[in-house]
């Protein structure tokens, strides 16, 4: 039975460092989702100590139960990330009241779950406690539900504009949020049928090694793998915040439009600099634009 535990601390202590890397990568426009990323790995650290170690069996039971919160709030904050960057003139204030919305539904769902599941193990247990738990999980479930619903509504057209300067890095990680709720979804209807019946095959700690391997840890598991490799595919996302916005829109996206050239030829044309200057796009401007797409997609230099 320990060997699972085992293996899940080990796994998510090794993924931890990476994620934090991507973390300082990534910077404000992801400090959400992948600070809940690597607190979700923390929280699966300490949940495989617990059980593989002589502590309170409740206390396994109660962080495997809740410990889904953490990666929900993972594809929440990802989702900003990915419509940030889609999108520059997204509506901030309605942005940061959806966000607001699902931790209040996360925070909400995992109290319940967590009150129940105390009381439940505890020696006064009584029916309203299971009715806590249901309740808590069916909430996680709708946040679930929830963050379906933003990411679909996210690949609309009017959501987003072509011409942003990070589109593709967003566009990764919107796709990377759509594929993770998948497996996301297998682990929190998963909960929930374990939770709401108390049957022992179903129990995240105690039950069957088989079940708690296709429903609990490979879904938890591929969702991280996920965001950790579209987050180093879109790791140097940052470097685009260097060109120049103190320029009217349009020259921007000009810029932008080099830059998408350089790309599709995978080279940088000697004969570029009549073309920028045409524009009026001056030789820092013209050097920033190179860089990025140099360092971002290892063009070599001209000479």
């Amino acid at each position: 039975m320990t060997a699972l535990f085992t293996a899940q601390l080990a796994i998510y202590a090794v993924l931890s460092l990476p994620v934090l890397y991507l973390l300082y990568r990534h910077g404000s426009p992801g400090f959400l989702g992948w600070g809940y990323l690597f607190a979700f790995c923390t929280l699966r650290i300490v949940g495989g100590a617990m059980s593989t170690g002589n502590s309170s069996r409740s206390g396994a039971d109660i962080i495997s139960s809740v410990g889904i919160s953490p990666l929900l709030l993972t594809v929440d904050g990802i989702l900003h990330e990915a419509k940030t960057y889609r999108n520059p003139e997204l509506n901030k204030r309605l942005e940061w009241t959806f966000i607001a919305f699902i931790h209040v539904l996360v925070a909400t769902g995992v109290a319940l779950v967590g009150t129940g599941a105390s009381a439940l193990a505890g020696n006064d247990a009584n029916p309203n406690d299971l009715t806590l738990i249901k309740v808590g999980m069916a909430l996680l479930e709708a946040c679930w539900a929830t963050l379906v619903l933003a990411t679909l509504i996210a690949l609309l057209p009017s959501q987003h504009r072509q011409d942003a300067p990070a589109h593709t890095e967003g566009t990764r990680l919107l796709c990377a949020v759509l594929v993770s709720l998948v497996f996301i979804g297998i682990r929190v209807l998963y909960g929930l049928v374990a939770e709401s019946t108390q049957k022992a095959d179903l129990n995240p700690v105690t039950g069957s090694l088989a079940i708690r391997v296709v429903l609990s840890f490979l879904p938890e598991l591929i969702a991280v793998l996920i965001f950790v490799f579209e987050g180093f595919r879109t790791r140097d996302v940052q470097r685009y915040q260097k060109m120049d916005r103190t320029q009217p829109a349009s020259s921007r996206w000009t810029q932008l439009g080099l830059i998408r050239w350089c790309r599709q030829f995978h080279g940088v044309n000697p004969n570029l600099n009549l073309l920028l200057g045409s524009v009026g796009i001056g030789k820092t401007q013209y050097e920033d634009a190179v860089l990025v797409t140099r360092t971002t997609y290892l063009i070599p230099s001209v000479k």
